[in-house]
Protein backbone atom coordinates (compact mmCIF):
# COMPACT_ATOMS: atom_id res chain seq x y z
CA UNK A 1 0.00 0.00 0.00
CA UNK A 2 1.56 3.32 -1.30
CA UNK A 3 0.10 6.27 -0.34
CA UNK A 4 0.01 8.87 -2.85
CA UNK A 5 -0.55 12.88 -2.42
CA UNK A 6 -3.27 14.43 -4.34
CA UNK A 7 -1.93 16.55 -7.09
CA UNK A 8 -1.99 19.90 -6.21
CA UNK A 9 -3.09 22.78 -9.15
CA UNK A 10 -0.38 25.82 -8.74
CA UNK A 11 -1.74 27.18 -11.50
CA UNK A 12 -5.62 27.85 -9.62
CA UNK A 13 -4.28 28.44 -6.12
CA UNK A 14 -2.92 32.01 -7.74
CA UNK A 15 -5.74 33.24 -9.70
CA UNK A 16 -8.36 35.40 -8.51
CA UNK A 17 -11.99 33.41 -8.17
CA UNK A 18 -9.97 31.33 -5.57
CA UNK A 19 -9.28 33.58 -2.75
CA UNK A 20 -12.25 32.11 -0.76
CA UNK A 21 -14.35 29.62 0.03
CA UNK A 22 -17.40 29.45 -2.04
CA UNK A 23 -19.56 27.40 -0.40
CA UNK A 24 -19.62 28.83 3.65
CA UNK A 25 -21.93 31.82 3.78
CA UNK A 26 -24.30 33.61 1.38
CA UNK A 27 -24.43 37.35 1.80
CA UNK A 28 -28.12 36.99 1.07
CA UNK A 29 -28.30 35.23 3.69
CA UNK A 30 -26.82 37.16 6.12
CA UNK A 31 -28.90 40.49 5.12
CA UNK A 32 -32.31 38.36 5.78
CA UNK A 33 -30.95 37.21 9.09
CA UNK A 34 -29.67 40.81 9.75
CA UNK A 35 -33.40 42.28 8.59
CA UNK A 36 -34.99 39.98 10.49
CA UNK A 37 -33.38 40.71 13.42
CA UNK A 38 -34.12 44.29 12.90
CA UNK A 39 -37.29 43.77 12.67
CA UNK A 40 -37.80 41.65 15.99
CA UNK A 41 -36.20 44.93 17.76
CA UNK A 42 -37.82 47.10 16.68
CA UNK A 43 -41.27 45.01 17.33
CA UNK A 44 -39.91 44.50 20.91
CA UNK A 45 -39.67 48.09 21.36
CA UNK A 46 -42.81 49.31 19.79
CA UNK A 47 -44.89 46.06 22.94
CA UNK A 48 -42.59 47.34 25.58
CA UNK A 49 -43.50 51.38 24.94
CA UNK A 50 -47.80 50.28 24.33
CA UNK A 51 -47.41 48.32 27.73
CA UNK A 52 -46.14 51.16 29.53
CA UNK A 53 -48.40 53.71 28.07
CA UNK A 54 -51.13 51.04 29.06
CA UNK A 55 -50.05 50.45 32.78
CA UNK A 56 -49.75 54.07 33.27
CA UNK A 57 -53.18 54.48 31.92
CA UNK A 58 -54.47 51.92 34.47
CA UNK A 59 -52.47 53.53 37.15
CA UNK A 60 -54.22 56.81 36.59
CA UNK A 61 -57.27 55.08 36.04
CA UNK A 62 -57.31 53.74 39.94
CA UNK A 63 -56.21 57.15 41.95
CA UNK A 64 -53.75 55.19 43.69
CA UNK A 65 -51.40 58.37 45.71
CA UNK A 66 -47.97 58.29 45.29
CA UNK A 67 -45.66 56.94 47.77
CA UNK A 68 -45.20 59.15 50.78
CA UNK A 69 -41.82 59.04 50.05
CA UNK A 70 -42.26 60.85 46.58
CA UNK A 71 -42.54 63.83 48.60
CA UNK A 72 -40.07 64.19 50.95
CA UNK A 73 -38.44 67.46 50.54
CA UNK A 74 -34.71 67.58 50.67
CA UNK A 75 -33.01 69.27 53.95
CA UNK A 76 -32.56 73.04 53.82
CA UNK A 77 -28.43 72.34 54.14
CA UNK A 78 -25.82 69.77 54.19
CA UNK A 79 -26.41 67.70 57.15
CA UNK A 80 -22.70 67.74 58.48
CA UNK A 81 -21.09 66.58 61.52
CA UNK A 82 -19.19 69.76 62.72
CA UNK A 83 -17.76 68.48 65.99
CA UNK A 84 -17.15 64.77 66.06
CA UNK A 85 -15.41 64.46 68.97
CA UNK A 86 -17.83 66.96 71.16
CA UNK A 87 -21.16 64.56 69.39
CA UNK A 88 -19.19 61.32 71.04
CA UNK A 89 -18.30 62.96 74.31
CA UNK A 90 -22.31 64.31 74.59
CA UNK A 91 -23.76 61.01 73.34
CA UNK A 92 -21.20 59.24 76.38
CA UNK A 93 -22.17 61.90 78.90
CA UNK A 94 -26.02 60.85 77.99
CA UNK A 95 -25.34 57.21 78.16
CA UNK A 96 -23.48 57.57 81.62
CA UNK A 97 -26.50 59.37 82.96
CA UNK A 98 -28.46 56.78 81.83
CA UNK A 99 -26.90 54.46 83.65
CA UNK A 100 -26.10 56.36 86.78
CA UNK A 101 -29.25 57.71 87.59
CA UNK A 102 -32.31 56.59 88.69
CA UNK A 103 -35.49 57.22 86.87
CA UNK A 104 -38.77 55.93 85.61
CA UNK A 105 -39.07 53.71 82.93
CA UNK A 106 -43.24 53.02 83.06
CA UNK A 107 -44.91 55.01 86.35
CA UNK A 108 -48.14 53.22 85.68
CA UNK A 109 -46.66 49.31 85.52
CA UNK A 110 -44.07 51.05 88.55
CA UNK A 111 -41.25 50.15 86.21
CA UNK A 112 -38.04 52.28 87.32
CA UNK A 113 -34.68 52.04 86.43
CA UNK A 114 -31.61 51.98 89.05
CA UNK A 115 -27.80 52.36 88.69
CA UNK A 116 -26.20 49.91 86.76
CA UNK A 117 -23.50 49.39 89.91
CA UNK A 118 -26.65 48.85 91.97
CA UNK A 119 -28.03 46.53 89.89
CA UNK A 120 -25.52 44.76 89.58
CA UNK A 121 -24.95 44.46 93.77
CA UNK A 122 -28.84 43.48 93.94
CA UNK A 123 -28.20 40.40 91.40
CA UNK A 124 -25.27 38.91 93.78
CA UNK A 125 -27.26 39.43 96.87
CA UNK A 126 -30.13 37.76 95.72
CA UNK A 127 -28.71 35.39 92.86
CA UNK A 128 -29.79 35.27 89.66
CA UNK A 129 -32.30 32.61 88.01
CA UNK A 130 -30.73 30.88 84.78
CA UNK A 131 -32.81 31.48 81.60
CA UNK A 132 -35.18 28.85 80.54
CA UNK A 133 -33.48 26.70 77.71
CA UNK A 134 -35.22 27.55 74.28
CA UNK A 135 -36.97 24.11 72.94
CA UNK A 136 -35.78 23.80 69.33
Amino acid sequence: MSQTKPAVDHASAGSAGAGHEQSDLKPRTIAAFGLALAVVVIGCLIVAVWMFDLLAANRAKQDVPPSPLARVEPPAGPLLQVNAPGDLARLRAEEEATLSTYDWVDRGAGIVRIPIDQAMRLLVERGAKAPAAKAQ
